[in-house]
């Protein structure tokens, strides 16, 4: 299994992290091993599914709001981002390891 890390060695190259490779499990051990980063990856992808998944019923029950969800499901809403950030840190959270989204009833439309 291969996984991408945050890593740019070239403009617009991501770095794959390999289990087989002991440049990548050098790397992985910097952030817990490929386990947590396997594990914290499968989270938020799970994640990022529920939010969509519930956004109609999401956006209904907290228009405009900031949403911090994981997994498990919504971890915080405040009326701005700042607030939701000083909401998660106060209970010890890492909004890293959160999928954040602004449940915006009016987005600005663009055309490019």
């Amino acid at each position: 299994m291969a996984i991408f890390s945050d890593g740019t060695p070239e403009p617009g190259k991501a770095v794959l992290l390999a289990e087989d490779d002991p440049y990548s499990l050098a790397v992985a051990e910097q952030f817990g091993g490929m386990e947590v980063i396997k594990e914290k990856m499968a989270r938020g992808e799970e994640a990022f599914r529920r939010l969509y998944r519930e956004l109609p019923a999401l956006m209904e029950q907290y228009p405009d709001q900031w949403i911090a969800m994981d997994a498990d499901g919504i971890a915080a809403v405040a009326d701005s981002e700042d607030k939701l950030l000083a909401a998660l840190s106060d209970r010890g959270l890492y909004a890293g390891d959160l999928f954040i989204e602004h449940l915006n009833t009016q987005p600005e439309i663009w055309i490019l």
